[in-house]
């Protein structure tokens, strides 16, 4: 899964003369918290919704209300955005994208292709790909999680015959090692037709842990 394939193309964008009140009634119009700053389709700035909650005039505190109100009636978005941006390329994997995003600790990158903006991809494209990526989004479906999955590939090859001998058919499956709090490998699977009433029953008697069987029956918003 790559970033050009989930990125939103042709994103929103102001220019550095736009003013901080202009940028501020796009960003609500929009439904966007993130807006590039370009000049001739090269980015040279961010701003977010946070950077314009708290623009103000450097000099506010000796200032009148009428002053202040004055001063950031003409501020311009040039005036607050940040101008060392943290980018991605559109031919990054989404774990790479995640990366970066966590480790600069942003919600947003600015997608950049030969030094032009080709789109953008923020925290809400990653958890609509991560619904994808675990197929929440087959619906009706039922997710089985299996704790203390054993490391040896049979397990895995145990679990498939399982599912074939009960004709069920498997949309999604995850391995998830390390799991936060207990440190256990998990085995996380969605299966998308057929029934599973006796599925943990089989899986129990083979000597796995089931610890959660749920069905969804509805689409989960994205």
């Amino acid at each position: 899964m790559f970033v050009r394939n989930w990125m939103r193309e042709n994103p929103i964008t102001i220019a550095p003369d736009t003013l901080v009140i202009d940028a501020k009634k796009i960003m609500s119009e929009n439904d966007v918290r993130h807006l590039p700053v370009t000049e001739d389709g090269r980015l040279v700035g961010m701003v977010s919704q946070n950077l314009l909650r708290e623009a103000k005039p450097s000099a506010a505190t000796s200032l009148s209300i009428h002053e202040l109100n004055y001063l950031l009636a003409k501020m311009k978005v040039a005036d607050i955005m940040s101008r060392d941006m943290v980018t991605c390329g559109p031919d990054i994997t989404l774990e790479e994208a995640s990366v970066i995003g966590t480790r600069h600790k942003i919600g947003a990158l600015p997608v950049v292709d030969n030094n032009r903006l080709v789109g953008i991809i923020t925290e809400t494209d990653l958890y609509r790909a991560f619904l994808h990526m675990v197929g929440a989004n087959k619906v009706p479906s039922t997710r089985v999680t299996v704790d203390d999955f054993p490391k040896e590939q049979d397990a895995l090859v145990t679990v498939i015959n399982i599912l074939d001998e009960l004709n069920l058919t498997l949309s999604n499956l995850a391995l998830v090692d390390d799991v936060p709090i207990y440190g256990r490998r998990e085995l996380v699977m969605r299966i998308s037709e057929g029934e599973v009433g006796t599925f943990r029953e089989r899986m129990e008697a083979a000597g796995f842990t089931v610890s959660n069987v749920t069905t969804v029956r509805e689409q989960l918003s994205e």
